[in-house]
């Protein structure tokens, strides 16, 4: 008699059929794993159908072994299903994989006296078919929510992201407070130390400055003076990682000066800034002025909140007659290669010669009193600006005024 070994779970399976079919040993139902195991069936419990083809030590994975004493009459058939076989439809649960593997167990119940079936061949298919269904690896999630778990649902969205706001608002003010806290620090120190100049401080503080925060007067001051004093200088400082404004930047603030008719204080301030440390050669000048006539044309002024295009002539006054005339006096170095617009004026129809003489001195004298050196006076030979240059006593034995 030849003997064949099983699986554990082929094992279990073929111990509840043995139950099921004739009250077999229910002792093997209280062994261990280990022992059951060691446990054999030999082949006259199968049907020579059951075996595969070739030698009677394979078995086929419909297999169901039935009494030992039954005759060839009774014995049952795979294909027709006619068979005193009673089983149970194995159910089959699962759970969560492990680690290294998926752990599955088929659980059959206990056999009763009310349930009984009969085995065909498409039963053991389905069995098979069962039993070698993979696992799934994650549960089903229930799409259908009711109404009140989806408010609850977004009510739950909603406060998380209040949250994250929340959040992210409390990080900004501690950053802010960090700021301040060292911003604090900073103007203690600086109060703390002695400087010997007042752009001595103003250096340091340039030093410490953040790209927000806007540079002061004082510094724009001391970056002009810096800017006019030597431009290759300024460029090397910015090379070197001082921390100064941009060329660029300078200029901006130069080109942001609103520039009326007459003369313009601040303009002139710059000037002063730009040759103060120059030589005599770089300061000496000469005085430049002409007319030319321009289109009438009236624009209203924001910043300064009057109609432009009228006649202005600065310190002498406006009228309300349109302006289509521009006097333009400039300055022009004798001996470098430096130019540039000093004042301008509006007039209708041309200076008045009286006029015109008061302009020229007030010019002359502005350009002494910031440091420059006015030589040489230079105009056409139109009839106002002879008949100014009389009115000055200028002449050719006498080509100079007081």
């Amino acid at each position: 008699m030849q003997e064949i070994e099983f699986g554990f779970l082929t094992l279990f399976l073929l111990i509840q059929f043995s139950l099921s079919i004739n009250k077999g040993n229910r002792g093997l139902l209280e062994l261990d794993v280990d022992k059951l195991y060691n446990k054999y069936l030999c082949q006259e419990h199968f049907s020579s159908n059951d075996f595969m083809q070739g030698n009677k030590k394979s078995l086929k994975p419909t297999a169901i072994p039935y009494r030992y004493n039954v005759t060839s009459e009774e014995e049952p058939s795979t294909s027709a299903g006619t068979g005193q076989l009673k089983f149970l439809t194995p159910t089959k649960t699962y759970y969560k994989p492990r680690a290294a593997d998926t752990a599955v167990e088929l659980v059959f119940p206990s056999p009763t006296s009310s349930t009984s079936s009969i085995m065909s061949t498409r039963t053991k298919k389905k069995i098979s078919n069962l039993i070698q269904m993979p696992s799934p690896n994650l549960k089903k999630k229930l799409d259908n929510d009711s109404p009140r778990k989806i408010k609850l649902k977004q009510k739950i969205e909603t406060k998380s992201k209040l949250i994250h706001n929340k959040n992210t608002h409390i990080l900004k003010l501690k950053k802010s407070i960090s700021k301040y806290k060292t911003r604090h620090n900073l103007n203690n120190l600086m109060s703390a130390l002695k400087f010997p100049s007042c752009n001595s401080r103003v250096m340091v503080t340039m030093q410490l400055k953040n790209k927000r925060r806007t540079w002061t007067n004082n510094e724009k001051k001391l970056s002009l003076n810096l800017f006019y004093k030597s431009l290759t200088a300024y460029n090397f400082l910015r090379s070197q990682k001082v921390n100064l404004p941009a060329p660029s930047t300078i200029r901006r603030w130069i080109g942001q000066t609103k520039f009326l008719p007459g003369i313009n204080n601040i303009f002139f301030s710059h000037i002063e800034k730009k040759f103060q440390h120059k030589s005599y050669k770089e300061k000496a000048c000469t005085v430049c002025f002409d007319e030319m006539y321009i289109k009438e044309f009236l624009e209203y002024s924001k910043d300064y909140d009057f109609i432009e295009g009228f006649q202005d002539l600065g310190t002498y006054g406006r009228i309300n007659k349109s302006a289509n005339c521009v006097l333009v006096f400039m300055a022009r170095c004798i001996y470098t290669q430096w130019k540039f617009p000093i004042a301008y004026y509006l007039a209708h129809s041309g200076v008045n010669k009286n006029i015109l003489k008061e302009l020229i001195i007030d010019i002359v004298k502005k350009l002494f009193d910031i440091g420059l050196c006015p030589k040489l006076i230079v105009c056409d030979q139109s009839t106002s600006n002879q008949s100014a240059l009389k009115l000055l006593n200028i002449s050719e034995e006498n080509p100079f005024f007081l």
